[in-house]
């Protein structure tokens, strides 16, 4: 195993999710590559501790800014105006529906051409 790889597979190995081949041969790296292993308890060392460093506020703000603006992009610009109307047509549409549906249930309606006197 390479270091490029150890260092991408060193998280997971930190977590515990890689088994079978792929730990074997990050543990046998691990062995024999110091910088990996320094590496590795580095990363242990700053996923354990409870008193590891907080971002700053600069980082919260643009983190929280970048997420604020993502969610807006996903959802419709609505315009004050457009909810009542589209809900106001909506509405129409039913109501018109439901007329038409009671006109053409009230009338009496002609026999089946096919069942019709000839």
């Amino acid at each position: 195993m390479k270091c490029e790889e150890a260092t991408d597979a060193l998280v997971a190995f930190a977590l515990g999710p890689i088994e079978g081949d792929a730990r074997d041969a990050l543990e046998a790296h691990l062995a024999e590559c110091p910088e990996c292993l320094r590496a590795y308890f580095a990363l242990k060392r700053a996923i354990d501790e409870p008193d590891a460093r907080a971002p700053s506020e600069t980082s919260r703000a643009k983190l929280r800014a970048s997420v604020a603006k993502e969610l807006r992009r996903d959802a419709p610009s609505w315009r004050w105006w457009e909810r009542p109307v589209a809900a106001a047509i909506a509405a129409a549409s039913v109501l018109f529906a439901l007329r038409a549906v009671q006109a053409l249930s009230a009338s009496e309606g002609r026999a089946p051409h096919a069942l019709s006197d000839r």
